[in-house]
């Protein structure tokens, strides 16, 4: 063909966790004979029910070259989940490629039928052959393809102009085919079922390309497909500003280039700054929990932390931070009340009127980095391998499932009269620690960190009606630093506090229950409503005179995990006892965003050779190994929100870590966040944890609200860690993890639901999970007692 050019494609997002992914084979250049690197595409990425059919065609597509159907929950016959995309089909002479849920919508503009695939698959590879035509051009037979479909457009009753160019075969019936790929016979028409776009599927990039050549073949040749007029396409256009600043991916992440990553804080008036970090290096020392009974325990009413690596196995778990909370704060998404609360009494609450995370970032950014002169790299003195942060001053705390209520694109929440009257309800816990002490696990070497007022000026105190300084003066700093080193110096009194075992939990559910619930997410499954649904439940226990620090050191002992945590935020009588060993996401001082998603558990086995098949077993396990998948290709979209595509890699794909009492199935995925992104909206773009909930995200939540009887899990699956004042951030997944509140204990566990799930034995997982943290049994039902009738 020879024609050369950037074309402007439109991706039009069905709620789709995997869409942005598209964007990662849109980001190709290409040099010309002068020497000159154009782009190939620019791209944007708009919802489907963003627009209006007439304003879309009016408006949008004579800005536009060519669109993309994503795939997407649901099915393409109903209007709620395909909006106007049959008349764009039908209508509009431009060339389109449709994905998954946008390729079964072409077949269904043209009268074809949409029926259960014999061969459901998520995160699965399927054999492709084709005909060798169209967007599948030059390519292979028989090459591997991700799927994420339960419906399939029908062979039978295909219209005349549509023709069938992929297919694979059912593997219980090798001679049935299963349509895979379709093209219109006489428009750039074409789709295709698997998903090209996930991180296992081959040559996504040479059929993005083919649609390309397509493409500009349409714009450049008159041909009977191109009724328009033909017009040239430039080099290096771009979609207009308007369109882009419409897009589902944030300006500020699509603007973002290889300019390289600033560090917020890096300002040339640091000098000026009110605070500054100083940090003293101490040497070796006691252990963390004598450290943390010397200085931290009963030291502050305004909350302890103890980030607490209690499982050192990498760099991942090589650093654990003592701290008490110099104020702390809580949030609540039922009464978007915000409050900051200050040796043991409330001090300042505030209805906000904004978002919690918008009031957060801001919070962060303004008023505690801008004022901090946070430590260099070199002062550190710690070689960090990439992706790996280091914590110096700042937030410490939770942040709780039903914060997706504020961060979910699309999410709609209405609280209930009885949420709106329990005003003691809490989303967030988080203190502010102004000294920290820092432990390198490796060395066994100890750090002073402190937050130093320059002067009197305290803009994070004044922020907060603070009734007292936030920071210390240096001589008060340095003082501290003394009665530290003189406390590693003496033999620990009282001596150690002993373990309390933890009592035993009982569940929510049992068997029956919870496989009812598996039964439902997976009939939702087979209808296409979602991929993969991580279904939760609870176990309870009861709370006497036992202390909660004894509770967690038992913990620890039972169950030590590179994210074992300890939060105590004494106002509200609420403690975290965690021992998660799933990173949900770390940003490091260069801004590079590290995420490990673990899906697939088994349970260790005390004969060595038991251990090793088990190993084996989950390794190989195709349930386990597409439930990481999914999710994997999840965080490779969700970090299109906050990173540019080119920077999102894979370096570690589907590999089996050992802990104390489990195996799992884990996966690491990293990117360059944009220099603009905040580290609180690096969260927010991304939160809830897609191992939590499934996929596509925001379905998957909708129906697990459901099928979870909409009782909230509070702090577990959500977030727990630090928001650094350097912009650092470490973020584990709250799982493994007692929540206790008053005197009630609660465990969460659970565990991905696909089409693959067998009831029995996700019920069997979440009683591994559970057990491995506390004793835990299921549910206890007392039959009815039916009375015999009475005879007058």
């Amino acid at each position: 063909m020879g024609f050369d050019g950037t074309l402007r494609v439109l991706i039009i997002d069905h709620y789709d966790s995997y869409t942005n992914n598209l964007l990662q084979l849109l980001q190709r250049t290409r040099e010309t004979d002068d020497g000159t690197r154009n782009s190939e595409w620019s791209s944007a990425v708009v919802r489907f029910d963003q627009y209006t059919w007439e304003h879309f065609r009016d408006y949008i597509l004579p800005l536009i070259d060519a669109i993309i159907l994503s795939p997407g929950p649901g099915r393409p016959d109903r209007i709620s989940d395909f909006g106007f995309n049959s008349r764009l089909i039908k209508e509009a002479n431009i060339p389109i490629l449709g994905v998954c849920l946008g390729h079964q919508g072409i077949g269904i503009s043209f009268g074809a039928n949409l029926i259960h695939a014999p061969n459901i698959k998520h995160g699965q590879a399927s054999q492709i052959m084709h005909t060798n035509s169209g967007v599948l051009k030059n390519l292979p037979q028989h090459f591997d393809a991700i799927r994420y479909n339960s419906l399939v457009l029908d062979f039978e009753g295909l219209h005349p102009d549509l023709a069938v160019n992929a297919w694979t075969y059912d593997p219980e019936d090798p001679s049935k085919k299963v349509l895979m790929g379709l093209q219109h016979q006489h428009r750039p028409i074409f789709g295709v079922q698997w998903h090209p776009e996930s991180v296992c599927s081959s040559y996504g990039e040479k059929i993005l390309s083919n649609f390309r050549e397509i493409a500009l073949d349409f714009w450049n040749v008159s041909t009977p497909w191109n009724r328009w007029t033909r017009r040239p396409i430039g080099r290096n256009v771009s979609l207009p500003s308007q369109l882009l600043s419409q897009s589902a991916i944030q300006r500020e992440v699509a603007d973002y280039t290889e300019s390289g990553f600033v560090a917020p804080n890096r300002l040339t008036n640091s000098q000026s700054r009110p605070y500054f970090v100083k940090s003293v290096p101490l040497g070796r020392g006691p252990s963390a929990q004598d450290a943390f009974e010397l200085f931290v325990r009963h030291s502050t009413l305004d909350g302890e932390a103890w980030l607490d690596s209690a499982k050192v196995r990498d760099v991942h778990s090589r650093n654990s931070y003592l701290a008490a909370g110099s104020f702390s704060l809580s949030y609540s998404t039922r009464t978007q009340s915000l409050s900051f609360f200050q040796e043991n009494k409330r001090i300042k609450t505030e209805k906000l009127s904004e978002s919690y995370w918008s009031w957060l970032d801001r919070f962060q950014k303004e008023v505690i980095q801008t004022n901090t002169q946070a430590l260099s790299a070199h002062a550190l003195d710690q070689e960090a391998e990439i992706g790996q942060p280091i914590f110096q001053v700042g937030l410490i705390g939770y942040l709780g499932y039903e914060l997706k209520r504020e961060s979910l694109p699309g999410y709609t929440y209405t609280p209930s009269p009885d949420h709106l009257a329990d005003t003691q309800h809490n989303d967030t816990h988080l203190i502010f620690a102004d000294t920290v002490l820092w432990l390198d696990n490796y060395t066994r070497s100890w750090t002073v960190v402190g937050l130093v007022r320059r002067g009197e000026s305290d803009p994070i105190g004044a922020a907060i009606s603070s009734t007292k300084a936030i920071g210390r003066a240096e001589s008060d700093f340095d003082a501290y630093v003394e009665r530290v080193r003189e406390g590693f110096a003496r033999p620990p009194s009282p001596p150690h506090r002993s373990p309390t075992p933890l009592p035993l939990f009982r569940g929510i559910d049992n068997e029956r229950t919870y496989s009812a619930a598996v039964e439902a997410s997976r009939a939702a499954i087979r209808e296409g409503e979602s991929y993969e649904l991580t279904l939760t439940t609870k176990f309870k226990a009861k709370c006497g005179d036992e202390d909660p620090y004894s509770l967690y050191l038992y913990l620890r002992s039972r169950n030590p995990a590179p994210y074992s945590a300890y939060l105590n935020f004494s106002y509200h009588d609420v403690t975290i006892m965690s021992s998660s060993p799933e990173r949900f996401i770390s940003i490091d001082r260069d801004g590079v965003a590290e995420m490990k998603p673990i899906k697939g558990t088994i349970g260790v086995s005390t004969d060595p050779v038991e251990d090793k098949r088990r190993v084996n077993v989950l390794a190989t396990d195709k349930k386990e190994l597409a439930e990481n998948l999914m999710i994997v290709d999840l965080i490779r979209a969700d970090l299109h929100n906050i990173s540019p595509s080119k920077s999102i890699t894979v370096p570690k794909l589907l590999q089996v870590e050992s802990y104390e009492t489990v195996h799992q199935l884990v996966t690491t995925i990293q990117s360059q966040i944009a220099p603009k992104v905040g580290n609180v909206k690096a969260i927010e773009r991304c939160f809830p944890p897609g191992s939590m909930t499934g996929a596509p995200k925001l379905r998957s939540v909708q129906l697990l609200d459901t099928y979870e009887d909409h009782q909230e899990r509070g702090p577990y699956a959500g977030s727990l860690g630090y928001l650094c004042a350097s912009g650092t951030v470490d973020q584990s997944v709250i799982i493994r993890t007692i929540v206790k509140t008053g005197s009630e204990l609660v465990l969460g566990a659970g565990g991905a639901i696909t089409w693959l799930s067998d009831a029995k034995k996700e019920w069997e997982e979440v009683m591994v999970k559970a057990n491995a943290v506390a004793k835990a049994e299921p549910l206890v039902e007392i039959p009815e007692i039916v009375l015999p009738e009475i005879v007058s």
